[in-house]
């Protein structure tokens, strides 16, 4: 499962729909205290976040799950608005085409797709 974390319904509503035409399950919330809520639940098994989150930002959440011995390894992909230095963690800029994060999803998740299923 991918969990995609993203403040803006429209880009939210699109890359969840391009990732589960490609067969991965996605998981998407608007808030970072909701992706909190799910990652208490779950471990995805990559983490795409906007920096721009409300009520725990990406930068924050990031800090949490690098501090974290069961999401350490988790893969994480942040979209931003700007280029910045995050520690080696991949940054797509907004707006992020859906190719741009398939081929994310595809290089943390080889062969993953036909295995997800669509929940």
């Amino acid at each position: 499962m991918i969990l995609l974390a993203d403040p803006d319904p429209t880009s939210r509503g699109l890359l969840r729909s391009a990732l589960e035409r490609a067969g991965y399950a996605v998981t998407a919330v608007a808030t970072g205290l909701e992706a909190a809520q799910v990652l208490m639940q779950t471990a995805p098994r990559l983490i795409v976040l906007d920096l721009d989150l409300k009520w725990l930002s990406g930068r924050q959440l990031i800090g949490v799950l690098r501090r974290n011995p069961r999401t350490f390894f988790i893969p994480l992909v942040a979209i931003g608005g700007s280029v910045e230095d995050l520690g080696g963690i991949p940054l797509l800029l907004r707006p992020v085409a859906a190719e741009q994060l398939l081929t994310i999803a595809q290089h943390f998740l080889p062969g993953a797709a036909e295995h997800d299923g669509v929940v």
